[in-house]
């Protein structure tokens, strides 16, 4: 039998174990509520940086279709192909480019936003060729300067594999080619929104949709005109018989377009012998082509002067308006020129230069006529029987 002392000594022990398996429990059940609490508030940070991660980026329809995540505020961006940087320009966020093609970098006055701009453009890096070269983006270069958005006009596939060998999401807009459209309204809208620019893309928008109801209000009574235009630049320069289907300032203007034939859209070369038969009231020459005009002038002086526009001194002058792709600023100054050219008293307040300038100004932030003078090309009327 146990003596009293054993039992004693025993009801300790047992007693110690229940102690030390009470605080181990205890512990246990200690460490798994701290284990608990980090886990929550590891899973509750991993959410809040989840969310802060997706609130820094933007998720947007570009002008291909294609759904693509930009940063919410981007500092940096590159243009690649025609009319890209020059909206980036008009949407006055000029600072935030980081690179340029390297047609970018010649100073040419009738491509408006590359000579106001000259200074900043031609000492960025390259990414690419660009202009008569061809959309040919340098990969490698645009990596390496790691910008946040690439505005690009160029297709869809072109596109998807642009952004994934450099790794920045890349946003398609559209090659401008007529005045007064929905895509330049949508590019503006697009781009505006991506670069937080969106009250500069409403006062963009505004402006010209402004200056389109002005232009059609005041030929509303008028009697239609016919014209020609002639000298139109594309791919070149090209002589009297170089002209255009569809030719935008007559069509907002309303006025009979001898070169608009069934078969025919954009820039060819017309037959004179169609000129001559049809005598149009106005002729428009873009200045910039004017010595090409004159070299057909010396080829056969007759053929110019039997043309009733001659006769009357109704050929006139307009500045070149397109130059990898076109420049809408100058396309709405010209739409001006013709306006008060043609029709004399429906645009009698207008003088043709102060509106060039005041439409630059708007925008890119600086008149330009004089500087365009300079190089041969500004609103005059021509004397093609002297």
């Amino acid at each position: 039998m146990q003596t009293r002392n054993q039992e004693r000594t025993i009801k300790k022990r047992w007693s110690s174990y229940l102690t030390r398996r009470g605080a181990l429990a205890l512990f246990v059940a200690m460490l798994a509520c701290t284990l608990c609490s980090c886990s929550a508030a590891q899973n509750s940070n991993q959410s809040q940086g989840d969310a802060a991660k997706s609130a820094d980026k933007v998720q947007i329809v570009d002008m291909a279709g294609r759904q693509v995540n930009v940063p919410a505020h981007p500092k940096s961006v590159i243009g690649v192909g025609a009319s890209s940087l020059a909206e980036i320009c008009f949407l006055q966020a000029q600072d935030k480019v980081v690179g340029v093609e390297a047609a970018e970098k010649q100073d040419i006055p009738r491509c408006v936003y590359r000579h106001v701009f000259h200074d900043k453009f031609a000492n960025l890096p390259v990414i690419g060729e660009g202009g008569k070269n061809g959309v040919t983006p340098n990969e490698e270069a645009i990596s390496d300067l790691a910008p946040d958005v690439i505005f690009a006009t160029i297709d869809k596939e072109k596109a998807d594999i642009l952004q994934q060998r450099t790794g920045v999401p890349v946003v398609c807009i559209t090659v401008q080619e007529q005045v007064f459209s929905d895509s330049f309204y949508k590019d503006i809208e697009l781009m505006g929104k991506v670069l937080n620019k969106d009250k500069r893309a409403t006062e963009i928008i505004d402006y010209t949709k402004k200056m389109e109801a002005d232009l059609t209000s005041r030929v509303k009574n008028v009697t239609p005109k016919s014209a020609y235009a002639a000298g139109i630049s594309y791919r070149g320069g090209h002589g009297f018989a170089g002209t255009e289907a569809g030719f935008f300032p007559f069509a907002i203007l309303n006025m009979k377009n001898i070169a608009d034939v069934n078969d025919k859209t954009g820039p060819y070369n017309i037959d004179l012998e169609k000129v001559s038969a049809d005598q149009p009231d106005c002729i428009f020459i873009e200045s910039n082509n004017f010595k090409m005009v004159e070299k057909d002038i010396q080829q056969n002086p007759d053929y110019f002067k039997n043309l009733k526009a001659v006769q009357n001194k109704q050929v006139f002058s307009l500045v070149p308006n397109r130059y990898y792709a076109l420049n809408i600023e100058l396309a709405i100054a010209n739409c001006y020129q013709v306006g008060h050219c043609a029709y004399p008293e429906a645009f009698g307040d207008i003088d043709p230069t102060k509106k060039l300038d005041e439409i630059t100004s708007f925008f890119v932030g600086k008149p330009v006529s004089a500087d365009l003078e300079k190089i041969g090309c500004s609103f005059k009327k021509y004397d093609l029987a002297a």
